[in-house]
């Protein structure tokens, strides 16, 4: 770490806040701290109600063991098929896309990655059936997808047999509606360059918009819905809990589904909330008096975190090394200072380049503070110093998930922040820079969010920079925020999406 960053904490933002009074000459620099009136929450006090502290999974679901037994052995056992090799890598392909969907993933992720690599080391085959009859482009893009997203190589250039000779898509393309929705799934696992993938993702998504995609399905209402679910929240860059609710819906509605698995999922689900549930519980419970004390002073805010780290510190080590709560404090105070220096941006009235907002948004935005206290948690076994080490010094995974939170807050929260005295939002920055309009700010701003999704994309690819229980935690974190920012600042409103986290944490799936 920086010689700054191995102060005590106490001294460093001590001198930091020093350091930025001496400059705060005016009222206006002076003001540190805005006078905000946030929304209320929507939850009140009735989300603790709802927590169920009697539950024990044991007593509640005794076949929760047994089923999750069988379906190990689905995704072990050879699929039976009618001998046809590539029926066979079908059959698992859809096992391990519905497993996944289904949030159960976690509990057979040595079987998922055995069974995926076979299917790697099979080649890709498969490509050769996609022809001017259509032939199996749903396993072809779902077989690029599930390996792409594992870590294994898969290229796009399969897809090229999608073209016709003058560069467009086939005809037959558009009419096939499973193949272009899975078509379009596997697109968001894009790399930068990868320009055959980059027309699949427009052309899928204007096809599947197209109210004439699901007219001769069996079942158009539940497919409709697949489609309207993985248009607002493709399968890779969804918060894997969501998803599973949503997956628990549409497999309920398809007779033809394993119906094992489906009851299998259904009831870690709820076995999973109810934890989620007490562990929220606990932490809103946390200390009445501190909450009382959090609007009066900084002061007693700041005393409260220097106490929070003495106690992780304490408690971390009594079970190991606790040099994981000095990378903690050391992003903490970077975050103090990118904070400060906002600040004075705003005392100042200084709407500064967006390469330069970007350095400094990459540490406002919380996420490697947010991803260095979780990795506090993860235990030293996995969460060793090299994880810190590199959680810490910008790496290219992290700065793709900053872009992604950063730009999409500024782009949705940037209008209301400009009303209260605010800091330039990269909006901002970008159309003084430029001298752009505010759509043509947010269209850039979006094509950024949009690459960071490739790096995001490329740093998955085996070997992983870090074990993938660690990188995990940084992905679903920028997956958050395509939930929270679907509809608008839902970070802020908490109503924006109230359904989302009601189906996730409160309502338990019926069995």
């Amino acid at each position: 770490m920086s010689s700054s960053s191995s102060l005590p904490l106490h001294q460093s933002a001590a001198a930091a806040a020093a350091a930025h009074q001496k400059k705060a000459t005016s009222g206006a620099a002076a003001d540190c701290v805005s006078s905000v009136s946030f929304p209320g929450t929507v939850w009140g006090d009735g989300f603790l109600d709802k927590i169920d502290m009697s539950f024990q999974a044991k007593d509640r679901y005794p076949n929760h063991e047994i089923l999750k037994e069988e379906v190990r052995k689905m995704l072990t056992n050879e699929v039976k098929s009618t001998g046809d090799e590539e029926a066979i890598i079908a059959d698992k392909l859809r096992l391990v896309d519905a497993v996944q969907r289904l949030g159960i993933g976690y509990h057979f992720e040595p079987e998922i990655e055995k069974s995926l690599e076979k299917v790697y080391d099979m080649g890709e085959d498969l490509f050769t059936n996609i022809d001017d009859k259509g032939t199996d482009l749903h396993h072809a893009a779902l077989r690029f997808r599930l390996l792409r997203q594992q870590g294994f190589p898969a290229s796009q250039d399969g897809f090229r047999k999608l073209k016709n000779s003058e560069g467009r898509f086939k005809e037959w393309v558009s009419r096939d509606m499973q193949g272009l929705l899975s078509l379009y799934e596997a697109a968001h696992l894009a790399f930068n360059g990868e320009d055959i993938l980059d027309e699949a993702l427009i052309f899928a998504t204007k096809n599947l918009k197209s109210p004439s995609i699901i007219q001769h399905n069996t079942n158009p209402n539940s497919f409709q819905k697949q489609i309207d679910f993985a248009l607002r929240f493709p399968a890779w860059k969804c918060v894997p809990r969501s998803l599973a609710r949503h997956s628990i819906d549409f497999y309920s509605e398809d007779t033809s589904q394993n119906q094992k698995l489906l009851m299998f999922a259904k009831m870690d689900f709820n076995m999973v909330q109810n934890l989620h549930q007490q562990e929220l519980y606990e932490i809103s419970g946390m200390n009445v008096r501190a909450l009382q004390e959090l609007p009066y002073r900084m002061k007693k805010t700041y005393r409260l975190i220097l106490d929070l780290y003495d106690e992780v510190e304490s408690e971390i080590g009594k079970s190991g090394p606790t040099f994981p709560v000095d990378y903690a404090k050391g992003e903490l105070k970077k975050l103090c200072r990118a904070y400060l220096l906002e600040i004075r941006w705003r005392a100042e009235s200084k709407v500064p380049t967006l390469e330069e907002y970007m350095i400094t948004a990459h540490i406002s935005c919380a996420m490697s503070i947010t991803a260095t206290s979780n990795f506090i948690g993860m235990g030293p076994e996995i969460a060793i110093r090299e994880a810190f080490e590199w959680v810490t010094n910008e790496s290219k995974l992290m700065k793709a998930c900053s872009v992604i939170g950063r730009l999409q807050n500024d782009i949705f929260s940037h209008e209301c922040e400009q009303n209260r005295s605010h800091p330039a939002s990269a909006v901002e920055c970008y159309m003084k820079q430029h001298g752009a309009t505010e759509e043509e700010a947010v269209e850039f701003l979006w094509k950024k969010i949009h690459n960071a999704w490739k790096d995001i994309a490329e740093e998955y690819q085996k070997p992983t920079p870090l074990p993938v229980a660690l990188t995990d935690r940084l992905l679903n974190l920028a997956r958050s925020f395509n939930l929270f920012y679907e509809n608008g600042d839902g970070y802020t409103n908490s109503h924006l999406v109230k359904d989302h986290l009601t189906s996730m944490l409160i309502d338990p799936v019926p069995l």
